[in-house]
């Protein structure tokens, strides 16, 4: 076996030899040196000659595409490392939930495989697993994710082509679609609300429709209860002109502090009664900080907790769950459904959707009609009230 092939390999082909204790042949080939100075040598080993040769010309085509050699790079390890060095833009909230993600669903059933032999069917599998207990959004994400750690190995030479590109995520199991209030509902969690700091959360959800991870670290400079009486905006103009109260919803709890998109950067007027809430509201956040010897300031949070800070998600859906129950509203409701109820109670009351959509920030009023937009009449009759004028006036 030894005697295979005795032909002198030229400078550059690399050596081939047999291994008489793994009872195979063995190449070595080198790449010249490394960074700091070792020999750069790449081995392969096969049955045959040929094998090895074969297995230089894989090798070679990785050197050249700068792709590190060896199979061992794992997806679990990709992931890991795509979860330290490739979120350094997102902000600590995203960071968390893409963790959480791939820790419960990537690692555990994928982690194993090797980044270099990942298969398309494989992903394939993955997914129609996690189909049976995941909605199809969380399926898109799970998906691009997986997209995004292998682009990240690829960047890195660690992978020769992103295999989850190749492949769509199936639909998944149906989710709890969204849905408003009605007119008497939203109402009723009002007056269930009184007397707690939610009560003006839910006001200014319910009548303005913020996002909650706006209304969340919304600060009293940018809320506008009385603008006669005040000498400068917060954006440095001064009023000089009765102008009507309003909020300015120019922050979020995003990545440094953005706003979804630039059009959801808004200034919102007031209804009167939510003015009445805001300024009640105010009143006790003042004797609040008094009691504690401090001064309410512009600054502060108008929802924030008894420590000042802003308000977490999980905090604001517990007390919203209590006075759903208080109301005796049947359900199950989540604060980013006062934004649905918000844009349907506009609707019904036959506003313009281009109107509402500059009102929440969306940028194509489409979204607001088909995803935000919900029927809360028993019975839409505009269209035959039209019909009616039309039958006196022509027949």
């Amino acid at each position: 076996m030894s005697n295979e092939g005795r032909k002198k390999n030229r400078y550059g082909e690399g050596t081939i030899f047999w291994d008489t204790r793994r009872s195979k042949f063995v190449g070595r080939l080198s790449f010249g040196f490394r960074p700091d100075g070792r020999r750069d040598v790449r081995v392969a080993e096969g049955a045959s000659r040929a094998e090895v040769r074969r297995e230089f010309r894989k090798i070679k085509d990785e050197y050249n595409a700068a792709i590190e050699p060896g199979k061992q790079y794992s997806i679990r390890q990709a992931t890991l490392d795509w979860l330290r060095y490739g979120l350094k833009r997102q902000g600590k909230t995203t960071r968390d939930k893409y963790e959480s993600l791939a820790k419960a669903n990537i690692i555990p059933l994928l982690g194993a495989a090797k980044v270099k032999e990942l298969r398309a069917e494989q992903v394939d599998e993955w997914l129609e697993v996690l189909a049976q207990d995941h909605a199809t959004s969380t399926l898109r994400l799970l998906l691009s994710m997986l997209r995004r750690i292998l682009r990240f190995a690829e960047a890195r030479g660690k992978a020769s082509r992103n295999v989850a590109m190749l492949v769509d995520s199936p639909d998944g199991k149906a989710g709890r679609p969204s849905k408003s209030m009605t007119r008497e509902e939203a109402k009723k969690c009002l007056e269930a609300s009184r007397g707690s700091w939610i009560h003006a959360y839910i006001a200014l959800s319910v009548f303005t429709g913020v996002r909650t991870e706006e209304a969340r670290p919304l600060q009293w400079k940018h809320v506008h209860l009385n603008p006669v009486a005040e000498q400068e905006c917060s954006c440095g103009t001064a009023h000089r002109e009765t102008s009507a109260p309003h909020v300015e919803v120019w922050r979020s709890v995003r990545n440094k502090a953005e706003t979804k998109t630039p059009k959801s950067r808004r200034t919102i007027a007031l209804p009167q009664q939510v003015v009445v809430i805001l300024t009640a509201h105010k009143v006790r956040a003042e004797l609040e900080r008094e009691s504690s010897g401090v001064v309410l300031s512009g600054d502060d949070y108008v929802f924030s907790t008894r420590v000042g800070s802003i308000r977490d998600a999980a905090n604001v859906r517990r007390d919203l769950r209590k006075v759903i129950k208080e109301a005796g509203i049947r359900g199950h409701w989540t604060p980013r459904e006062f934004r649905h109820t918000f844009v349907s109670l506009l609707s019904d009351e036959g506003a313009r959707e281009e109107l509402i959509a500059d009102l929440v920030g969306h940028k194509r009023t489409s979204t607001t009609r088909t995803i935000y937009r919900h029927q809360i009449r028993p019975v839409i009759t505009s269209g035959a009230e039209v019909l009616d004028k039309v039958i006196d006036q022509d027949f």
